[in-house]
């Protein structure tokens, strides 16, 4: 079977109007079963595809479809028949597109705040910020109005119990957002309708559907969905960057500062890089350059290696982390994209090392600082590129009982870790390892904490000392799930007395080694866990909210408490129709409690997670 990388891409606006068509029943073996499709025999023939459906034969013309004359089965049901819809519901949707596909917190939460420390603020440069207000026009509305009825129906009736009606909704409304100039929200509903299709499916995560879940009810309410009331200014990062949202800036001197891969479920993938240039005042500006296309995790390794689409440069990501480009006529997103058009010139130039400005002036942040700012950044995704990252000193101290890199961060003392390398992709496990296995060795390390976690990071790349045996292509340092850190390239510092590679018990709390017997389970947890069973199984999930509010009331979390009393009061509420029967009301109290709960989730979260970074030892 082709790869499905390769597959044609379907506009979200034609697979909606087919799902609508199509009778009950055909829908209802698609909810069933979203993934038959995927052992079908997918064939090419330049730009037409034909899948052998049994007997079937379902016909795909063109590498985007937009039109229901580009698509068609030979059954007689055709176009509303399972075979084709079937085909159609795995393909990838024109909207998810590939500059919504970056690692860095693009189109998110939209708290621009986030995304303004020292090493990520846009000022300066020229470049319309992320908090900048916009003016809505009538179809932005109308679209924000449709996300959010799709949104709010989805919620009340729980991903557990929808159905392809909802997703087609979904799909509607991210159609008329992409009409309307509004990217961030079509994306956010092509991201919902996934999960509702994923459902069924090994791939569905709770967790990340209901973040994105709020995240579209959050977006589609700054941008004039939902009830008439009062709300916040919709802002740039509400909107969205697009394609053509670019300020030109003139000419900037900028200095590799380190490449990451990029592989996402809806079929992109590539690399980006990050570079830095220098304010008025000195201190470091974050920008990426990305390669992200529809593709695999083999388009990765090319796309690394290859020339970099920008400026016309003829080097690749792999050097460009590494070195300096002198770069004409840029352009630039607010969120800190530079763009890739044919007026922009580019030619290399010298880098500088992590000890060398600018790029030394991400590490001079305090640590407490920067973690605010990833923190913030992690939990609410929207602000300038950047934002999520931290910039820490650590000496290796060895590896973790689950293989883990343990490390000291300088300037605290304390223990940081890596995530399990379960959870990482191979070449980073594969690097995570090789430097855990050289104890006291120094790094630099870029690395953004996992939100919920603290003392856990996801590292990106680090930087060694003098004295290693790096390939001198590298410049010291290693993007670390893209290089191959090969036996030898490091070597344990010279020291009084040998080291060895050591495994790192957990630390020692309250006088036993943690984990230990189960401890009670913590109100903020119990809080979250009641939020996502109401995106899961819709208003009558909600049993035992009650008692959670007042356990959370008990612990001092009054707002939660009354938060989690008005969802509960939402999901309970009925009216009478005409005729005396008692029925459920439209989904609007219920999505804003909701929404005004996870919100506080979040915060809390955020808070919870920064306190205990900077006062309990890892």
């Amino acid at each position: 079977m082709t790869a499905t990388a390769d597959r044609p891409r379907i506009a979200a606006g034609l697979l909606a109007e087919l799902l609508a068509a199509a009778p009950a029943r055909v829908r209802r073996r698609l909810d069933g079963d979203p993934d038959a499709a995927e052992a079908w025999e997918w064939r090419r023939e330049g730009e037409v595809w034909t899948v052998a459906a049994g007997a079937e034969t379902v016909r795909l013309a063109g590498a985007l479809l937009t039109d229901a004359a580009q698509v068609g089965c030979g059954c007689l049901l055709s176009p509303r028949c399972l075979h084709l819809l079937a085909v159609l519901s795995v393909l990838g949707a024109a909207e998810g597109s590939a500059e919504q596909a970056a690692p860095e917190p693009v189109p998110g939460e939209g708290r621009a705040s986030s995304g303004e420390g020292r090493a990520s603020s846009g000022a300066d440069t020229g470049v319309l910020r992320l908090d900048a207000p916009v003016e809505l026009a009538d179809d932005a509305r109308a679209a924000a109005r449709l996300a959010w009825d799709a949104a709010a129906n989805a919620l009340a009736t729980g991903v557990r119990a929808t159905d392809s009606l909802h997703r087609a909704e979904l799909l509607r409304a991210a159609a008329l957002s992409r009409a309307a100039h509004l990217p961030r929200l079509a994306a956010l509903c092509v991201t919902v309708a996934t999960g509702l299709r994923d459902h069924p499916t090994p791939r569905f995560e709770l967790a990340g559907y209901t973040a994105a879940l709020a995240e579209l009810l959050d977006v589609a309410w700054r941008l004039g969905g939902g009830p008439d009331r009062p709300r916040p200014a919709a802002t740039r990062a509400e909107v969205g960057t697009g394609r053509r949202d670019y300020t030109e800036l003139g000419s900037l001197r900028l200095y590799g500062l380190a490449s990451e891969s990029v592989v996402t479920r809806s079929g992109y993938a590539g690399v980006v890089t990050h570079v830095v240039s220098a304010a008025a005042d000195g201190a470091p500006v974050l920008w990426r350059i990305g390669d992200v296309a529809p593709g695999q995790a083999s388009r990765v390794r090319p796309v690394y290696q290859t020339g970099v689409a920008f400026g016309r440069l003829s080097i690749g990501h792999h050097e460009l982390s590494r070195s300096g480009v002198f770069a004409q006529r840029v352009t630039a997103s607010a969120d800190g994209r530079l763009g890739t058009g044919a007026g922009t010139t580019a030619t290399a130039s010298a880098g500088a090392t992590w000890w060398q400005p600018p790029l030394a002036g991400l590490w001079a942040e305090p640590f407490a600082d920067q973690l605010a700012r990833a923190l913030a950044a992690g939990s609410a995704p929207g602000g300038r590129t950047g934002a999520d990252l931290l910039f820490l000193d650590v000496t290796v101290a060895g590896a973790g009982e689950h293989g883990e890199l343990v490390a000291v961060e300088e300037h605290t003392g304390r223990l940081v870790r890596t995530a399990p390398p379960a959870s990482l992709h191979r070449t980073l496990t594969a690097n995570i390892t090789r430097l855990a296995a050289v104890p006291g060795l120094p790094l630099r390390l870029v690395a953004r904490p996992v939100v919920g976690r603290p003392g856990l990071l996801r590292p990106v790349a680090a930087a060694v000392g003098a004295g290693q045996r790096l390939p001198a292509a590298w410049a010291g340092r290693i993007n670390l799930d893209v290089d191959e850190v090969a036996a030898g390239y490091l070597v344990a510092p010279a020291g009084p007395q040998e080291r060895e590679p050591r495994t790192v018990p957990l630390p020692v709390l309250g006088g036993r080694r943690e984990p230990a017997a189960a401890p009670a389970e913590p109100p903020l947890t119990r809080y979250e866990r009641t939020l996502r069973r109401l995106a899961e199984g819709g208003r009558t999930a909600l049993g035992g909210a009650d008692s959670t509010a007042a356990r959370l009331r008990r612990s001092h979390l009054a707002t939660a408490a009354d938060l989690l009393a008005e969802l509960a009061a939402a999901a309970r509420e009925r009216r009478r129709t005409a005729t005396g029967e008692s029925v459920a009301p439209g989904p609007d109290r219920l999505a804003l409690a909701w929404l005004a709960a996870t919100t506080y989730a979040a915060a809390a979260r955020a808070a919870v997670d920064h306190q205990v970074w900077v006062t309990v030892p890892a």
